[in-house]
């Protein structure tokens, strides 16, 4: 899941920088004036405009009272490099060198969304978008998308399969693609349709983002995208309320004639925490129009050391999801989990140990083989699946344009999940795969090695 990414502000900053300029250029030319105060003058003093008259949004930006660039799921790179007027351009490179210990001979690292392939250095994610964001109305933003990274998640969207005129080709290189506008109510108030990242969960879609490279079972398993429309209201400085009206769980289209619906309230009362809750509420099993999903993710996040010695900075994450798939044509069932992750900063360097646990009752939301593969799917053990891991991460940031990455996974799970070194793809022989069985095993070890750019 995917972030969201997570922060939109959307401000007027154009605005802000014309009042400033005109009170530069204004105020030479009261300097040099010698005449006294309310004596006659060729060029009228020009009288400050109240501070009324300035939209609440605008004077108190929502969550500018403080530094958040210690958030999990929070982009930490100073203000953009690249804009142009009202228009911000980004750029995002992520490079990866992957090694799984079941050395898999198909070279596919199951399951996962990040760093996929084994013994390979790929192309995991690259991005190039704009985002308008000072025409005082207009908002928006269109950011394209290619690698591994897409495959793995918009290329398992099936929804395309219900009629013609919805693809995979057309969609999934469209990473966001959203327009709408900004209303100066209370401290901004932002209303958004088309393709947009989730709010569901605390890790952005985006690595370079998280605390650490891979993601938990948590996100990999609640969506990292949503079709829809956005509501944003801010009522208070420290305080954002969201809501969503979508398609499907993480589906450019949707399976039935009911849209979901979804919530989020963010809470930062100080600068050193900041509170989370997210629901969703949706139709989602392809063949059950009954079928109903609900479900919750809840996070906290503490900075609890600042500048203590050779420490900057000591953060911790914690978060708690739960769910139920109600189902008429099969069992219902519970799905949730939970994961606390802690982070040291210390200069350019940055130490993450996490550890999370996910429990699905019927496999309604654990990763099913691929949705090309010539396996039938489901996976061929059936049951409730119980899951978790260990992930440490070491950061290096020798420029705030770049991050290095080296990461240490562990997961297990209480049945054959993850891939072996018979991998998951049937040989390329001719052979009928209906024959074939996948290699699964019950634990999953794995390293990975990592370059992002982000401009």
């Amino acid at each position: 899941m995917r972030s969201p990414q997570r922060l939109f502000l959307e401000t007027s900053c154009t605005t802000r920088l014309l009042v400033l300029a005109c009170s530069l250029a204004v105020a030479p030319a009261l300097l040099a004036s010698d005449a006294p105060p309310g004596a006659d003058s060729a060029s009228p003093a020009v009288a400050p405009a109240p501070a009324g008259d300035v939209p609440l949004d605008l004077r108190e930006a929502p969550f500018a009272n403080g530094d958040w660039n210690w958030l999990d799921g929070q982009n930490r790179q100073p203000n953009p490099l690249l804009t142009i007027g009202p228009v911000t351009f980004s750029m995002v490179v992520d490079v990866f060198y992957g090694f799984h210990f079941a050395q898999p001979t198909d070279h596919t690292i199951f399951p996962g969304t990040t760093a996929t392939r084994h013994d390979e250095i790929g192309l995991n994610l690259v991005t190039f978008g704009a985002e308008v964001t000072g025409l005082d109305g207009p908002i928006g933003r269109f950011v394209l998308q290619a690698g591994d990274n897409v495959e793995t998640d918009a290329g398992q969207d099936s929804t395309g399969n219900r009629g013609f005129y919805l693809s995979q080709r057309a969609l999934a290189p469209i990473q966001q693609a959203a327009a709408g506008w900004h209303f100066h109510i209370q401290h901004g108030l932002n209303i958004e349709a088309g393709l947009l990242l989730s709010y569901v969960g605390l890790e952005s879609y985006i690595p370079e983002e998280n605390w650490n490279y891979t993601h938990p079972f948590l996100s990999d398993f609640t969506p990292y995208y949503f079709t829809g429309i956005r509501t944003q209201l801010y009522p208070t400085q420290d305080l954002k309320l969201e809501l969503w009206i979508v398609n499907g769980w993480q589906t450019f289209g949707e399976w039935h004639e009911t849209k979901a619906l979804g919530e989020l309230i963010q809470w930062r009362p100080s600068e050193r925490i900041a509170l989370t809750h997210d629901f969703y509420l949706g139709h989602e099993e392809r063949f059950d129009p009954h079928a109903l999903r609900i479900y919750s993710d809840n996070s906290a996040q503490f900075r609890y050391l600042q500048h203590a010695g050779f420490i900057d900075s000591a953060s911790l994450a914690i978060v708690g999801d739960l769910g139920f798939e109600h189902r008429a044509l099969a069992a219902s069932g519970w799905m949730g989990g939970a994961s606390i992750t802690n982070r040291l900063e210390s200069g350019k360097f940055a130490l993450t140990l996490r550890g999370d646990l996910f429990a699905d009752q019927t496999q309604a939301l654990i990763q099913q083989l691929p949705t090309n593969s010539a396996v039938t799917t489901p996976l061929p053990d059936s049951g409730a699946f119980l899951g978790g891991g260990f992930t440490a991460t070491l950061d290096f940031w020798p420029s705030p344009w770049v991050v290095c990455r080296l990461e240490y996974s562990h997961r297990a799970a209480n049945m054959p999940y993850f891939s072996g070194p018979g991998g998951i793809t049937p040989p390329a022989s001719g052979a009928d795969a209906s024959s074939f069985t996948p290699d699964l095993r019950r634990s999953d070890d794995r390293v990975v090695a990592n370059v992002t750019l982000r401009l």
